[in-house]
């Protein structure tokens, strides 16, 4: 039994790059998220191919070395780098900012595995 009014379903809009309701607008939680990472200055997107794909090679390189599993990927809004490390212990994902140096983090992971 529901009381009250309904909320309108909502899906992820790939093309939107954001999740929308049922009639294509913009959910409250995007629109939350958005003035979020405008409010901190984060208006940016996180983007994989502006990383240099040398280091990436090597960041792979040093993980798998040790027989650990490396995810990149992304927050769902696509505001952050997500980087998952898998065989180190528990499984554990960080989140990087694009305002933040990537590359610097990718340096640190590169230099901690890659004794």
């Amino acid at each position: 039994m529901t009381s009250g009014k309904d909320k309108p379903k909502q899906k992820y809009d790939a093309n939107a790059g954001r999740m929308v309701d049922d009639d294509g607008k913009v959910s409250e939680a995007s629109q939350q998220r958005a003035n979020r990472r405008r409010n901190r200055g984060n208006v940016d997107s996180a983007d994989w191919s502006s990383v240099d794909a040398a280091r990436i090679v090597a960041t792979i390189t040093a993980i798998t070395r040790h027989g650990y599993a490396v995810r990149f990927g992304y927050t769902r809004d696509k505001g952050a780098f997500a980087v998952g490390i898998i065989g180190d212990g528990e499984p554990f994902t960080e989140f990087i900012r694009p305002t933040e140096d990537i590359e610097l983090y990718l340096d640190g992971l590169i230099s901690d595995y890659g004794k």
